[in-house]
């Protein structure tokens, strides 16, 4: 039987959706510029796909909040706490702070890993045969970020 998914979690996945757009926009950027003939127009774009990510993500929370607080909860206002950093670093890169684009990417993939961790600790929309794949697969894909950017730090010169 399928759990019942209110609007709150509809916008809640469709947050995720927009920010899992908005990274995968990033990832394949170098492709994207030459496609959209320049840097600008991708720009655009990523701001667009995450102002509508913020847009769903406060429908969320404000269809859904509602005490008392859980352990899944707060794991939500954490990776909303985590968005607002993501979205000042973003907005460094935007002032040519060349650093923030490193601590941008970071950030993203430990968002997404912390949304979906809310959504399986949640558990009133996951069942298990989607959650524990989307957990190991957040997994993943934070470990590989990690020692992507472990070995880029390495390498850089001070």
């Amino acid at each position: 039987m399928l759990p019942s998914i209110v609007l709150g979690d509809i916008t809640g996945f469709a947050a995720l959706a927009f920010v899992g757009a908005s990274a995968a926009i990033m990832a394949f950027r170098a492709k994207l510029v030459t496609a959209l003939g320049g840097v600008e127009p991708l720009r655009t774009i990523h701001i667009v796909v995450s102002v509508l990510a913020a847009v769903l993500l406060a429908a969320h929370i404000a269809l859904l909040f509602s005490p008392p607080i859980t352990v899944a909860v707060d794991l939500g206002y954490g990776a909303f706490t985590l968005g607002v950093i993501l979205w000042a670093t973003g907005v460094g890169f935007l002032e040519r702070n060349k650093d923030s684009f490193f601590l941008h990417g970071s950030l993203a993939v430990a968002v997404v890993s912390l949304v979906v961790v809310h959504a399986a600790a949640s558990g009133a929309t996951l069942p298990p045969v989607v959650s524990v794949p989307a957990l190991l697969a957040s997994g993943a894909v934070a470990l590989v970020s990690a020692s992507y950017n472990i070995r880029k730090m390495r390498a850089r010169p001070r």
